[in-house]
């Protein structure tokens, strides 16, 4: 097989055109009374010249291009080994003289360094690189220091490894074969950022048995210097136990992170982000909005103005927005009066969210006893513990909230005949889409549901946590468009559609002996963003749709705290995390409503005027 060669007219052309331009800049010298006309001219003379490099980089890529579909072309027995062919443009000029560097200042302005993946080339030896001579390493293309809000590249490389007996695992369609966890870490703040790896472009990803390169743009918002942390959770595909497979034990391999793998972030005193401008930001109205954990030590100001910390003391700050802390009296009333019809449709991670609203905050509060948030029921399971306000075994209940809690009505009645002054809300419990629902959960939407329980203002719904765990990609799929049609007979563009992410997963693998949870970090994530692209399709021009991303907000907490939900099966938030999802969900519901302010509580003299 004869290599593809650039011709000997292209080269002659790339000579000339780089000599043109090294003499245009080093010798040709304006006389003082015509100085600024040559600068014009001598810029005009670059831009043309720099056209013609562009045309000539993009032929080159073409050659490149064609080179690496001639290497990877199966080889005969006969041939000699492939070899990589050079890029041209991968080849450096020398540099100018120091002092001709005003000079380019002047046509040009100060250079800029590429930040953006996709202006940063991949280097060629990333693709020779072979299990057993290099491991799995982090890459940071540019470690220069980044104004806050800009993004830094973090790439990933995975050398080949030899393909496996087992090859029955596949991934999920544009989802890599590796699951690789990493964060961006500050190492003073402790702020974890995720890095979402994609695959880049690159016929070689596609290949189970081949090296892959993934990579992605970091957003980072707070000052700090920042380092990668991770681990490969899975090879070969093996995070996605899809139609029935076995989950895969979780054996974490290292990724190796260069010392020099690190950037600093560093703010000109405009940023917006800054915690001593946070009290400024507008009030949340975005249930996704992104954000991050912040210690209360490192606040300055009153923790008392934010949601209550989870139970190591950190507080989730989003970056545009400002959280402000609602009590449960100030929510009910709220809903009673912008949204005295709702229907929630959800599995267990639901019922806890609203076993703090029906208790006013008192379930598994650090207020009822000194240990409370320490039991089983808190930490991770409720489903056996008796809760006076509503049995948890019911598949559909009727819930009137009001300021002094809630409770279930026992007797049928008119739903649409709501007391004052009270929210109502019908619950339907449901696994998700999955055939392990008993009685189907399509029994409910077949009977109809807003003839019998009136036209809400929300309708919201919750799926991931069961799906991922027990039905396959295509099952799903089909279950997901019956919904989709039920939602459009049911809910008119009156009706605000809330979707609820599934909880995040990570750590580990479900290791229950009869029935395991096909749970993944990576298969959670996938259902996750099929639920809101196919609710977006469908209703995205036609309803108001939020996404409450309860998700996110344990995928950012830091690592040590996140593998603490290794001790619960379910996949439960525990109850300090739970008021914190339900902060986000009070402040994006009732901040719409301007003004907005807290009830005011009853002064002494009033209530003895009541007496």
């Amino acid at each position: 097989m004869t290599l593809l060669r650039p011709s000997k007219r292209m080269l002659v052309f790339v000579a000339v055109v780089m000599i043109a331009c090294i003499h245009i800049v080093f010798y040709w010298k304006p006389t003082e009374s015509h100085e600024v006309d040559g600068l014009h001219r001598v810029g005009d003379g670059l831009h043309r010249v720099g056209d013609e490099m562009h045309r000539v980089n993009d032929g080159m890529h073409r050659v490149n291009d064609g080179m690496h579909r001639v290497n990877d072309r199966p080889q005969d027995n006969n041939e000699p080994p492939h070899t990589e062919f050079p890029s041209l443009i991968h080849h450096h000029m020398p540099a100018p003289h120091p002092s001709h560097w005003s000079l380019l200042d002047k046509l040009f302005g100060p250079p800029k360094l590429a930040t953006k993946c996709h202006d940063i080339p991949i280097p060629p030896y990333y693709w020779t690189a072979k299990d057993a001579f290099t491991p799995a390493f982090v890459a940071l293309p540019n470690t220069q220091p980044i104004q806050v809000g800009a993004t830094v590249c973090v790439r990933v490389i995975v050398p080949a490894k030899p393909q496996r007996a087992s090859v029955v695992y596949t991934p999920m369609p544009d989802i890599p074969w590796d699951s690789v966890l990493i964060d961006m870490i500050g190492t003073t703040n402790n702020v974890s950022v995720p890095v979402h790896l994609q695959m880049t472009n690159n016929v070689r990803n596609t290949r189970r048995d081949d090296v892959h390169v993934y990579e992605a743009d970091v957003e980072l918002r707070d000052v700090d210097e920042y380092r990668p942390r991770g681990y490969i959770e899975f090879r070969d595909a093996e995070w996605n136990p899809d139609g029935g497979l076995r989950p895969v034990d979780y054996v974490p391999e290292p990724l190796y992170v260069p010392e020099t793998a690190r950037v600093e972030v560093v703010d000109d005193g405009s940023s917006i982000y800054s915690l001593d401008r946070y009290l400024e930001l507008p009030l949340c109205t975005d249930p996704a909005a992104e954000g991050r954990w912040i210690h209360t030590d490192m606040l300055p100001f009153d923790s008392h103005l934010v949601p209550e910390p989870e139970n190591h003391d950190l507080v989730w700050l989003p970056y545009t927005c400002r959280l402000q802390r609602i009590s449960y009296p100030d929510f009910a009333s709220c809903l009673a009066t912008a949204y005295p019809l709702m229907h929630w449709y959800g599995d267990s991670n639901l019922r806890r969210s609203l076993k703090k609203i029906v208790s006013m905050g008192e379930w598994c509060s650090v207020n009822t006893t000194s240990n409370a948030t320490e039991t089983r029921s808190c930490l991770c399971e409720d489903y056996r513990d008796p809760f006076m306000p509503f049995d948890s075994r019911y598949r559909e209940l009727i819930i009137d909230i009001n300021q002094t809690g809630g409770h279930a009505l026992m007797q049928p009645t008119e739903f649409a005949l709501v007391p004052d002054n009270t929210a109502r809300v019908y619950l339907h419990k449901w696994e998700g889409l999955s055939i392990r629902n008993k009685p189907e959960w399509t029994q409910g939407f077949d009977a109809r549901i807003t003839p019998r329980y009136g036209n809400p203002q929300v309708a919201l719904i919750s799926l991931t946590n069961w799906d991922a765990a027990f039905s396959s990609r295509s099952y799903f799929a089909v279950e997901m468009q019956k919904l989709l049609n039920y939602v459009q007979v049911e809910y008119s563009n009156y009706t605000q559609l809330y979707i609820r992410t599934g909880q995040y997963y990570c750590c580990r693998t479900d290791a229950t002996p009869n029935t395991p949870r096909a749970y993944s970090r990576l298969r959670n994530a996938y259902f996750d963003q099929y639920v809101i692209d196919a609710f977006r399709e469908r209703f995205g021009s036609s309803h108001v749709i939020r996404i409450w991303n309860v998700a996110q907000v344990s995928e950012r907490l830091p690592l040590s705290v996140r593998k603490e939900t290794v001790k619960c099966p379910a996949n439960h938030a525990r109850a300090e995390v739970v008021e914190i999802e339900n902060q986000i969900l009070m402040n994006a519901m009732c901040n719409h409503f301007e003004p907005y302010t807290p009830m005011e509580q009853p002064s002494e003299d009033d209530l003895e005027t009541d007496q």
